[in-house]
């Protein structure tokens, strides 16, 4: 498996040049960083990129207080 950082979107097979739309696999692996697994249909290449991720990140009390208020203890 070879290690690519072009990005996602414009993320094109380096063996046949065919165009790859999503990846088989994608996660968060630092944290400003997106690692994906790609497979081209085509001839057959697994390939990995590592990209910026895009946003800013959610600290865990603000996830909490929008998906269980409920649970806060004050």
């Amino acid at each position: 498996m070879t290690t690519n950082r072009l990005p996602p979107e414009s993320q094109k097979c380096a063996r046949c040049g065919a165009s790859l739309i999503a990846p088989e696999w994608s996660e968060n692996t630092g944290e400003n960083e997106v690692t994906s697994i790609w497979h081209c249909g085509a001839c057959g290449l697994e390939f990995e990129t590592k990209s910026p991720s895009s946003g800013p990140k959610e600290s865990e009390l603000e996830l909490v207080e929008e998906f269980l208020p409920n649970l806060l203890v004050e």
